[in-house]
């Protein structure tokens, strides 16, 4: 699926059926790398407190780490809000338990990839990437205020490398998979 499937962690009035749960999600996540610190974590909200992108939109990293620590594996998985996050480490600097939130979001977004789940802006930037060997394009807008900013001229990138990077990787087999079911659809 190249676009998420459905917002039901958005939704905080659907209720929670037993076959919404999976006892051994949060289990998953807390022994992935970058997911070690779940387990501390007690909804206490601190994250969401002084999270700027939920000042401005309805997220909340405490309703994810809480999804996860229920067991809602496909509700986290499949909402957009494991995209939301701008990793800008507010809520990690806040954390009295060290959970290390901007991590979890990653280890969550790496097991959206591999199931089936992730956000079309993500999708296209990964296909820039393996295209262009970056994100975004070189402009002369970025160029100039390299320039003036004293900073050098951007390299292009060694696409080549970047292939070798993304096979050894698997990236490659995860943008074959979306490529596979764009085509279906």
């Amino acid at each position: 699926m190249s676009d998420l499937q459905n917002d039901r962690a958005q939704k905080d009035t659907i209720p929670i059926l037993d076959s919404d749960i999976d006892d051994s999600f949060k289990y998953e996540i807390s022994s992935s790398i970058g997911g070690e610190g779940l387990l501390r974590c007690l909804k206490c909200g601190a994250c969401s407190g002084g999270c700027p992108v939920s000042a401005v939109t309805d997220y909340r990293p405490r309703k994810v780490l809480g999804n996860v620590l229920l067991g809602l594996r496909e509700q986290v998985l499949s909402s957009k809000d494991i995209w939301m996050c701008a990793a800008c480490f507010t809520c990690e600097e806040r954390c009295v338990q060290e959970v290390n939130f901007t991590e979890i979001i990653t280890v969550l977004r790496n097991r959206a990839v591999k199931e089936g789940f992730v956000a079309a802006g993500y999708l296209e930037m990964a296909k820039n990437v393996a295209r262009n060997g970056r994100v975004g394009a070189k402009t002369r807008a970025v160029d100039s205020m390299r320039a003036k900013l004293n900073l050098p001229e951007l390299q292009d990138p060694d696409i080549e490398e970047v292939h070798k990077i993304m096979e050894a990787s698997g990236f490659n087999e995860i943008l074959a998979k979306y490529a596979d079911e764009e085509g279906k659809e």
